[in-house]
């Protein structure tokens, strides 16, 4: 089941965090004791020996700080969830008072609700933060949180502050929050003494400082520096890579790389003129929370280089972007998104008899917002259905249901006939046709994972029924050939000589480096993917940007002349030839090559983003290559 798995990696994630912090605490008690002994050293150089208890005090007095704060704070988070931290940092509740800004902002966040299929959270404002930034906290559905800088509401566009906006939102669906939540208690705890101490240097309001309370934070905060260090070293090992994941995602939820993209751009011209760190103290121990923290060093870093960043968005490494106060003129109409009722999440299913022509009939009539919602219902409660499946043939009906195309008559009619006698069968084929387009790969690995354990003559009769199925109408297109050799590889039909073993070396290798063969199977692969990519081409003539794509693809390799993609298109021989000796390629060069596909599929599909139809080409090839799939086509589908 995929909620026990949702389980099992969140337990995998916890353990995670818990023995890192244990490390941390470790190593942060060993290196207090040795620097007390030393310094006693140094104020006694002629004793002998410590006093009695010496190092059995120090000790207990960290883990009385450090323990006592992490419990202190995880009872107060617990209480108080995501406005206590929004309220920590100075936050305070976005109001709509008819303001343009706030208004703006508010209907910002119901957009990317709507596009994202999460509950609105409350919105908090940082009034005293001029840099841009933002983040998300809470426990769960009832005490998110989604805060933004005054920085960020004044000098970002509409179209940025939706990436802004859609980046929190990514890391929603990310599920990301409650582990974010249960380390910010552990690094408050590690950095209790130091952040004490910072506060009472800070100023106040009128920009006073207070002499006599600065030095006590002065030394307060020379003696927890340890600890904070401890803390920032916990944020850097757990959270640097889930960034890439909500920008992935944050792209997926606007249609757009040029929001995000420009946000990131403004806070690195923050950054280089000294405008982009946080003024809170506490900043500091919530910076893996934050869209991203002012410049560190790298191993301290809990955010990946904003460079790396920008290029996996746009493609290249745009400059930095100034980011000037921006007025408003006219004051949006609220637009209100209510919040998502519990069928949308799959709690209660929404009507949708059986035998209907579609499952979406009907709908044209409603607001978009409310289609969106009854479509996650119906794919919810078809998907819960479908995953209660466990007969071998019910599974393979399933298989070939989800190779299928649901509008093809004939492939449809010899369904049914393969289904003939089997319980229930049209409730499979309607529930398959309720999925999203984004669950129907997924699906379709996780339950040839199930199948491709049955014996070989059931495996073979799977492959041979989906191969009859695709061509039921007297053609093979290149969508029905891909799924099909995924199948077969899934199947593990697929011929290797005897005591082969692929090649593991390549290291430091790139595409540029291919040898002719290698060049020769890269090209033909990529031919073939150019009639699915970004546009279906189903006539002889490659649409302009199939061609772009496919000419892009092949400079990355090495390949500056390159004919028409329609002139190379393979056949099925061809096509397994270059599929066998793709698969030959080393460990370091299929996820390059692979790379390139989805990073030229990002550019030159219509506002950045890849098509369903596309995504699902470029992670059928993915399987096909056995490479791990980019982050930026990994946040395409749905985790639950």
């Amino acid at each position: 089941m995929q909620f026990r798995d949702h389980q099992q990696q969140a337990q995998a994630h916890t353990l995670r965090l818990f023995a890192c912090f244990a490390l941390l605490l470790l190593a942060l008690t060993a290196s207090i004791n040795l620097l007390l002994a030393l310094v006693w050293r140094l104020l006694t150089p002629f004793g002998q020996g410590f006093p009695a208890l010496f190092f059995e005090a120090n000790t207990a007095v960290v883990l009385l700080f450090v323990l006592g704060g992490c419990w202190a704070e995880s009872q107060r988070l617990k209480s108080g969830g995501g406005p206590r931290v929004a309220r920590w940092l100075g936050g305070q509740p976005v109001q709509d008072d008819g303001g343009a800004l706030p208004r703006r902002l508010l209907n910002v966040v119901d957009e990317m609700a709507i596009a994202s299929g999460q509950r609105v959270p409350q919105v908090f404002l940082l009034p005293r933060e001029d840099a841009i930034n933002a983040f998300v906290a809470g426990w769960g559905p009832q005490d998110t949180v989604l805060c933004v800088t005054r920085g960020a509401l004044e000098r970002l566009t509409r179209a940025e502050l939706q990436g802004l906006v859609a980046h929190e939102f990514g890391h929603l669906q990310e599920e990301d929050l409650p582990l974010t939540m249960r380390m910010l208690a552990l690094v408050w705890g590690l950095s209790l003494v130091h952040g004490w101490g910072r506060s009472l240097m800070a100023v106040d309001d009128l920009g006073r400082v207070n002499p006599l309370r600065w030095l006590a934070g002065v030394v307060f905060a020379g003696v927890g520096w340890l600890g904070w260090l401890a803390g920032r070293l916990l944020q850097a090992a757990v959270t640097r890579q889930r960034e890439f994941l909500a920008d992935a995602c944050a792209v997926q939820f606007t249609r757009t790389r040029d929001g995000l993209g420009g946000v990131l751009r403004k806070v690195w011209h923050d950054q280089e003129t000294l405008a982009g760190r946080m003024r809170h103290p506490a900043a500091e121990m919530v910076s893996a929370l934050l869209l991203h923290e002012a410049d560190t060093s790298a191993w301290l870093a809990t955010h990946p280089p904003l460079q790396e960043r920008i290029r996996r968005i746009c493609g290249t490494v745009l400059p930095p972007l100034p980011a000037p106060l921006i007025r408003l003129d006219a004051v949006e109409p609220r637009r209100t998104a209510a919040p998502l009722p519990d069928e949308a999440l799959g709690v209660v299913p929404w009507g949708s008899g059986p035998g209907s022509a579609s499952p979406f009939a009907a709908q044209a009539a409603l607001p978009p917002g409310e289609v969106r919602r009854r479509q996650l219902a119906a794919d919810r409660e078809a998907l819960e259905r479908l995953r209660l499946l466990a007969g071998p043939t019910e599974l393979r009906l399933m298989v070939l249901a989800l190779m299928m195309d649901p509008d093809n008559s004939r492939e449809c009619k010899l369904w049914r006939r393969l289904a003939e006698g089997v319980h229930q069968s049209e409730r499979i084929i309607e529930d398959v046709a309720k999925l999203l387009p984004v669950r129907r790969v997924p699906e379709f690995e996780r339950v040839t994972e199930i199948v491709r354990t049955s014996p070989i003559e059931h495996r073979r009769a799977l492959v041979e029924s989906a191969r009859d199925l695709l061509r039921a109408d007297g053609r093979v297109s290149p969508r029905d050939r891909l799924w099909w050799l995924a199948l077969r590889h899934r199947m593990a039909m697929q011929r290797q000589a005897p005591g082969h073993i692929r090649p593991v070396t390549g290291q430091g290798q790139a595409l540029p480096d291919l040898n002719a063969e290698q060049r020769h199977h890269a090209t033909a692969l990529s031919a073939y993917l150019a009639r699915l990519i970004p546009a279906d081409a189903p006539g002889t003539e490659l649409p302009p940007a199939n061609q772009a794509w496919f000419t892009a693809v092949m400079q990355r390799c090495g390949v500056q002349h390159q004919a028409q993609a329609t002139q190379q298109m393979p056949d099925a021989d061809a096509l397994a030839h270059a599929l066998a000796g793709a698969q030959e390629l080393s460990w370091m060069l299929r996820p390059q090559l692979l790379k390139a596909w989805v990073e030229e599929a990002f550019n030159h599909s219509p506002q950045g983003l890849p098509s369903d139809a596309s995504a699902d080409a470029l992670r059928l090839m993915a399987r096909l290559l056995d490479t791990p799939l980019p982050p930026m086509l990994d946040a395409h589908y749905p985790r639950a």
